[in-house]
């Protein structure tokens, strides 16, 4: 009896195991996901400020340009093709609030540590991203999924958000961009095994 036991017990085990191990499709996340990134010139109120200014004029003129974007690739390539113009946009809303610093504009492939939402997660590892540098780039930088479209709509106030898309609308809906493991992955709180094994694999990747 206790011959035939231990044999099932592994392969129990070894089955259990191979459940929670993340698949290819899962492991995409990382290649399926684009990321704005905006690093502001201090951390003083004023500066920080500017940040958010730049980020809410990124994100209305620019969100929208690439929100119809069947995949990730199609999504960096028209942020990329669009780079001069955005430069300009950010260095015109630079000097128009009275300061002169520099802005450096680049698609970049950047780590992000883990991040928890408030209906989602992203685990740690490399993201393409919209990166975004004003000044020094010193201060507290900021940071959100660009596509598919999971930004926060931060600017808008509780009173206002009446009627509009909620942070957990768009996130579903961004879930159609996602294939059905990712999404699974990033929103489901019984996936956290898989989530954290995907992380360590990402550090060993990357290490």
């Amino acid at each position: 009896m206790k011959k035939t036991v231990l044999p099932a017990i592994c392969i129990l085990l070894c089955t259990l195991f191979i459940t929670f191990i993340p698949t290819e499709a899962e492991a995409a996340i990382y290649d399926d996901t684009l990321r704005l990134h905006i690093l502001a010139p201090s951390d003083s109120t004023e500066d920080q400020n500017l940040k958010l200014l730049i980020r809410d004029m990124v994100l209305d003129k620019y969100g929208a340009l690439i929100r119809g974007c069947s995949d990730s690739d199609e999504a960096e390539m028209r942020l990329y093709k669009k780079i001069p113009e955005i430069k300009s946009d950010c260095e015109a809303l630079v000097s128009d609030t009275g300061h002169d610093y520099s802005v450096d504009i680049s698609i970049a492939r950047e780590w992000y540590d883990t991040r928890d939402y408030r209906d989602f997660s992203l685990p740690c590892g490399k993201y393409a991203s919209l990166k975004i540098t004003l000044g020094e780039g010193e201060g507290q930088n900021w940071w959100c999924v660009m596509y598919p479209p999971m930004c926060l709509d931060v600017c808008v106030s509780e009173d206002e958000n009446i009627g509009k898309e909620t942070e957990k609308d768009k996130t579903e809906q961004s879930g159609e961009k996602y294939t059905k493991e990712e999404y699974k992955l990033i929103r489901d709180r019984g996936y956290r095994v898989k989530f954290k094994l995907l992380e360590v694999a990402s550090l060993l990747i990357d290490s």
